[in-house]
C-alpha cells in the first residue's frame, strides 16, 4: 500500500515538487543517524551499499526483503530506522551531492525509504500512550489564509483541547518546533491546491520525527477528494469543522490509555 502511494505522487507532482520530497525523506531520515553504535549493530559498508542498490531497483520489495532478512536477525525497530536506514540515507545523499545519481533514481530511492518506514510503523506495536486533550493546530508554510485555522483553535478550545496555534512559521521552524512538543494529533490548515507540494513535504517531515501522532489535513484542500488521508500517510481529510472535531473526540475516546 505505502508503495503504491508514493507511486501516486510521482505520477502528480511536478519535477521541483518531487526533488524536495526526495530531499525531505532522505534529510531527515539521514539525520536520525546514531553515534556511536555498538559494533554488533554497525551495518557495514557492504551492507549498506547493498541497501541503496536494493533502493534503486525497479523492484519495490528488493530493499523491503533486505530489511525483513535484518528483522529476522533481531535487530530493532529503532536499529532500522537510525542505523540501517539512516545510512542508507547518508549514503544516497553522497551520491547525490556527487551528481552519481540522476534524479529519478533518487525519487524511487526515496520513496523506497519512505515506503519502508510506513511499514515499520503499522507493524510495530506501540505502548499505550497517556493521551491528553492537546493538539497543534499549524498552517502549511508560505499558506497566508490562516482565519479559518485560528478560529478552529477557538473552537476546539471552547471544546475542552488544549490547543498550541501555529501560524506563519518556515517549514524548518514549523518541523523543529512541532519535534520539541509532546501531541498526540497535528492539524494542518491547507486553503487550495497551490501549498500542495508544501503539504507533502511537511507529512513526510512529521511523520518522519513524530511517528506516533495522527495528522489532519484541514481546510479547502481536504475538499478536493485528493484523498489525502492515503496519500503520504495523512489519517484523515476534514473539510469542515464538524468533520474535525468529530474525529477528535473519537481519536481521545477509542485511543488505549496508560493505566
Amino acid at each position: 500500500m505505502a508503495y503504491s502511494e508514493v507511486e501516486t505522487i510521482r505520477k502528480t507532482l511536478p519535477k521541483t515538487a518531487l526533488t524536495d520530497l526526495a530531499k525531505e525523506v532522505v534529510k531527515r531520515v539521514a539525520n536520525n543517524l546514531r553515534a556511536p553504535i555498538p559494533p554488533e549493530l554497525r551495518p557495514t559498508s557492504a551492507q549498506i551499499d547493498e541497501l541503496c542498490q536494493a533502493l534503486l531497483s525497479q523492484d519495490p520489495l528488493a530493499a523491503i526483503g533486505l530489511i525483513e532478512q535484518a528483522q529476522r536477525k533481531g535487530f530493532s525497530y529503532d536499529t532500522l530506522c537510525q542505523i540501517y536506514l539512516a545510512g542508507a540515507a547518508a549514503r544516497l545523499g553522497e551520491w547525490w551531492d556527487e551528481d552519481q545519481l540522476s534524479f529519478y533514481k533518487v525519487t524511487i530511492a526515496a520513496s523506497g525509504i519512505y515506503a519502508i518506514l510506513r511499514t515499520l510503523r503499522l507493524q510495530r506495536t506501540l505502548p499505550a500512550q497517556d493521551l491528553r486533550r492537546s493538539a497543534i493546530f499549524a498552517s502549511v508554510p508560505d499558506d497566508t489564509h490562516t482565519l479559518g485555522i485560528t478560529v478552529a483553535a477557538d473552537m476546539a478550545r471552547d471544546r475542552g483541547w488544549d490547543i498550541t496555534l501555529l501560524t506563519g512559521l518556515s517549514h524548518d521552524a514549523l518541523v523543529e518546533e512541532v519535534e520539541n512538543q509532546d501531541t498526540a494529533l497535528i492539524g494542518l490548515s491547507a486553503s487550495g491546491k497551490r501549498v500542495l507540494p508544501a503539504v507533502l513535504k511537511l507529512i513526510v517531515a512529521l511523520r518522519l520525527c513524530k511517528p506516533k501522532a495522527r495528522i489532519m489535513i484541514c481546510g479547502r484542500l481536504a475538499a478536493m477528494d485528493l484523498h489525502l488521508d492515503g496519500i503520504v500517510g495523512a489519517d484523515v481529510a476534514a473539510a469542515d469543522f464538524d468533520t474535525a472535531f468529530d474525529y477528535m473526540e473519537k481519536m481521545m475516546n477509542t485511543a488505549p490509555r496508560a493505566p
